[in-house]
């Protein structure tokens, strides 16, 4: 299948244009500044340890760069740049956790963020900014930062870490569309600076603002030349499609920002009229029905532009060419159920009316996920399980502007389980002070135990949620195996007497229920693999019952819970 990129152009014109700086930097009523809830862990961190001589550390993906020049440290320092979710406005890709906090650094310090056209599709470069949050949550502008348009780079120069993003001061909303022909679009312009907002960039240390719709001085005019309508002023606009595909296509909207320096910015929007027959996306709904008149192992959702249904006799859908049960048909969504497992569960997916016809791939992957909890020092008592998670699912592209899921959230697929390998271990722990003596563990090994997957629903196993997002799946698990790890405990009183228990107990995977986790595509392609992750190690998190340490021999460290996975090539490559 042919493969067609959507770029989005943006403009800049100078112009002999200038305005008078105003010194207010404060927000009018009705906006306020940005504060949010820290970024959930988004990938893999990486860390370096620098000293007095300086050095430099880059993400994982490469968007991120610290340079620290000589005398910047007093001694050697760990550095460490973990991804997380990013809260910023428009939130271009993922923000940065920069560690340790508390660090104070002798000299500025150099922070690059790189970006891309796709990364910044609904603003230009000259309208970025750099963005940190402090420990309230609260956001506020870097200092000014330096704009490298040959390699695609925003620099600032900071002292201190915490977490770092860049975001847009002006921003256009949709940046980009797909709509029917003749469908009508509302469009607005953003806003992350005060309405009286003086120079740009602001000051160092000067509040973001929560998003909002700026007075209709700071545009001048609104500009479309296409099949359809366009009704705009100030802040906002009305957009009618032309009600038949276009000859360019996507269609251009575009805005003029007025801004307080030289020079006049247009922000551009895109809006792609849907072909007369086409696949956008799909997505897979893992969660089983057996009632209320429904009867499927599996629901697959087909998003696109497919015209009205035209009868059963003259429509199909076929996954490697086999027919599967259409549920119904609309002109912009199909449903189709489909077996779990077996030639027509992933694979070429073709959707034919008449003599139309459309492709796209519904691949799938198998993640390896390993679950570490150390219990005893030196790892003898470590209780592990394996996941075995199989996804389905569109690595090329997302919904599209208009386009609502049918499918908030899912089960995981049927097919997915834990497997508990375990071998025999024993720790033992002498404490002096209450409850002197000897404390000894032992616990059996347990051999390929399988635990099935369970829905939500239902108590125990492996259950779970996941949720697509573009480039990856969210997910959450939830593991219980009850009552199978035989645990030996024997303890001797440093004077007489002991005990010698066997207790049953559970295993779980514990520190990561509800915990989002995730999961992304090496990149944006039918054929695209799994990446390979780690949720951030955690430490002090218990003991194996029956241990016992005097305070003075507890070391956190030791005990550590550990969650991973490996990369997962697709079934189809």
């Amino acid at each position: 299948m042919t493969k067609i990129k959507r770029w989005i152009s943006f403009f800049l014109i100078p112009l002999a244009f200038a305005c008078t700086k105003t010194g207010s930097l404060s927000p009018t009523p009705g906006t306020s500044p940005l504060v949010t809830a820290a970024g959930a862990p988004a990938g893999t961190a990486v860390t370096k340890t620098i000293g007095v001589n300086g050095g430099a550390i880059t993400s994982t993906d490469g968007n991120i760069s610290i340079t620290i020049p000589a005398g910047a440290l007093a001694d050697n320092q760990e550095i460490t740049i973990q991804p997380v979710v990013n809260k910023l406005p428009a939130a271009y890709g993922n923000a940065y956790r920069l560690t340790p906090h508390e660090i104070k650094f002798l000299k500025p310090v150099t922070i690059r963020f790189r970006y891309n056209e796709d990364s910044i599709k609904n603003t230009v470069p000259e309208l970025l900014g750099i963005a940190y949050q402090d420990q309230t949550g609260k956001w506020f502008n870097a200092a000014e930062a330096a704009l490298d348009k040959e390699h695609r780079t925003l620099s600032v120069s900071a002292t201190h870490f915490s977490d770092w993003g860049f975001f847009p001061y002006f921003y256009i909303d949709p940046s980009e569309a797909l709509v029917d022909p003749g469908a009508q679009l509302d469009l607005r312009v953003m806003a992350t600076v005060p309405e009286d907002y003086g120079d740009i960039p602001q000051p160092d240390g000067s509040p973001l603002m929560q998003p909002y719709q700026p007075g209709s001085e700071y545009f001048g005019a609104w500009n479309y030349v296409g099949g359809g309508s366009l009704e705009g002023q100030g802040n906002k606009a009305h957009y009618q499609a032309p009600n038949a595909v276009p000859t360019i296509n996507p269609e251009a909207v575009s805005v003029a920002v007025k801004m307080k320096r030289k020079g006049q910015f247009l922000l551009v929007s895109n809006i792609t009229i849907r072909t007369e027959f086409h696949i956008d996306y799909m997505q897979v709904d893992e969660t089983e029905v057996h009632a209320g008149g429904l009867d499927y192992p599996s629901r697959l959702w087909i998003y696109g532009s497919f015209g009205e249904d035209p009868g059963k006799s003259k429509r199909a859908v076929k996954i490697n060419n086999v027919a599967v049960i259409v549920a119904f048909w609309t002109p912009g969504v199909i449903a189709c159920d489909i077996p779990t497992l077996g030639p027509s569960s992933s694979g070429m997916v073709e959707v034919l009316s008449g003599k139309t016809s459309a492709q796209k791939l519904l691949n799938e992957w198998l993640v390896d996920m390993y679950y570490n909890k150390v219990e005893s020092p030196g790892g003898a008592l470590t209780k592990k399980v394996n996941l075995v998670l199989r996804f389905r699912g569109d690595a090329e592209g997302f919904f599209k502007q208009g386009q609502v899921p049918m499918v908030d959230e899912t089960n995981l697929n049927k097919n997915c389980a834990g497997i508990i390998n375990m071998s025999a271990g024993s720790y033992t722990s002498h404490t002096t002070m209450d409850g002197c003596g000897d404390y000894t563990v032992t616990w059996d090994a347990i051999h390929e135990l399988r635990v099935d997957r369970k829905k939500n629903t239902e108590a125990g196993g492996l259950s779970g949620s996941v949720v697509n997002k573009p480039g990856g799946f969210d997910i959450k698990i939830r593991f219980i195996a009850e009552d199978v790890l035989m645990s030996h405990r024997k303890f001797v009183d440093c004077h007489s007497g002991g005990s010698n228990n066997h207790v049953p107990e559970a295993i779980e995977i514990q520190g990561f229920h509800e915990t989002i986790i995730p999961l992304r595509f090496s990149q944006s392609d039918a054929k695209a693999s799994i990446k390979a992750g780690e949720m951030p190690l955690q430490t002090g998190t218990g003991v194996a019952s029956g241990l016992y340490f005097d305070v003075t021999d507890y070391v956190p460290a030791n005990f550590t819970t550990r969650l991973y996975w490996g990369e997962a090539r697709p079934k189809y490559e």
